[in-house]
């Protein structure tokens, strides 16, 4: 009887390690069926918007001042970080919604195209082009980067946040480093 208790309780645990592992990618999997679906509330289920937001601009932000590096001193550079700033809170508000990141996701990198913008606009996710193969890879216990299968580290991923034991949310991007002029 001992026995069979050990075996049940290390295969019950043996279960749960093997399914949280593999949470990601059922959540990546239902993205995929949300998208397919063209159904926007099953897909925002899956995204945190006021973070994905946050991380985009703050990113956005650290990219313009770290291209304008050598403007450091100059009037140019502040002009051109103010603009930045305040044109980009606007800016994501209208790209960042469904289909916006349905299309981003659909080109396997978190970059703002015309595509992505054509997609905001007519709140329709382009249907010419066929969603790319993701690759998703850990990051940690919390975390996440999935990106096209074909597209390098360098062009950035999304990022999926644990907000459960079996659940994620997409948060975040990671943006490529930009070097200075």
């Amino acid at each position: 009887m001992q026995r069979k208790f050990t075996l049940l309780t290390i295969a019950t645990l043996l279960t749960l390690a093997i399914t949280s592992y593999l949470s990601p990618w059922w959540t990546l999997n239902r993205m995929r069926s949300a998208i397919d679906a063209r159904d926007y509330d099953a897909f925002s289920s899956r995204v945190d918007y006021p973070s994905l937001h946050a991380s985009f601009k703050s990113q956005m932000l650290a990219n313009t001042r770290a291209s304008n590096a050598h403007d450091n001193e100059s009037i140019l550079g502040a002009i051109t970080e103010g603009i930045a700033g305040t044109l980009a809170g606007p800016m994501l508000d209208v790209v960042l919604g469904a289909p916006g990141v349905i299309e981003m996701i659909n080109q396997g990198t978190p970059t703002i195209t015309r595509a992505v913008i054509s997609s905001a606009m007519t709140k329709v996710p382009a249907a010419a082009q066929a969603p790319v193969d993701l690759k998703a890879t850990y990051r940690g216990w919390s975390r996440v980067a999935f990106r096209g299968a074909g597209a390098p580290e360098e062009d950035g991923s999304f990022i999926l946040v644990r907000s459960g034991p079996w659940s994620w949310k997409l948060a975040e991007v990671e943006f490529p480093p930009v070097s200075g002029k």
